[in-house]
């Protein structure tokens, strides 16, 4: 009951990134066995106290670009229910997120996400598991994300979904 309102709010959020400018694919969760489409369901160590953790809240997905999940994870649903999150969870220390860059899609797996979160919690940003604060590109060197092309971002994924494809 206390997480009733996260809950609520998934098929809305997720339908917010299916439409966001950017967005490639994601691991879909079932909302009854917690379990995800792109493999079992993997526990990072750092977030071994949680009472449930296969109720964290939780997705792995792909993007082009960073500025294109900065946009969408800090704005609009996503952004509304991210807002919410210390009322519906247990606190805890462990990074709210992990980023990585992936050659080729089929490559990803809920493993490599555990162990990157993981990687992150233990020894900050690096080129293998980085955050928005100090992200990395592809290459490995530091990263300045475009503000510019993140307020476009936002506002592209703000207008009404036929707006956008035509």
């Amino acid at each position: 009951p206390g997480s009733q309102g996260f809950v609520d709010r998934v098929p809305g959020v997720f339908a917010a990134s299916d439409t966001a400018d950017g967005f490639v694919a994601r691991s879909i969760r079932d909302m009854v066995t917690y379990q995800r489409s792109w493999g079992e369901v993997e526990i990072p160590e750092c977030f071994a106290q949680i009472d449930d953790p296969l109720r964290l809240p939780s997705t792995l997905s792909l993007w082009e670009d960073l500025e294109s999940v900065a946009a969408y994870a800090y704005n609009g649903a996503h952004g509304e229910a991210l807002s919410k999150r210390k009322e519906w969870f247990q606190p805890h220390d462990a990074p709210l997120y992990v980023a990585w860059w992936v050659e080729r899609a089929d490559k990803l797996d809920p493993k490599d996400a555990a162990d990157r979160m993981d990687h992150l919690q233990k020894n900050g940003p690096t080129p293998f598991a980085f955050d928005f604060k100090r992200p990395f590109d592809a290459h490995g060197n530091p990263y300045v994300m475009n503000r510019d092309v993140i307020r476009s971002k936002v506002a592209a994924n703000a207008a009404p979904v036929a707006q956008r494809s035509g």
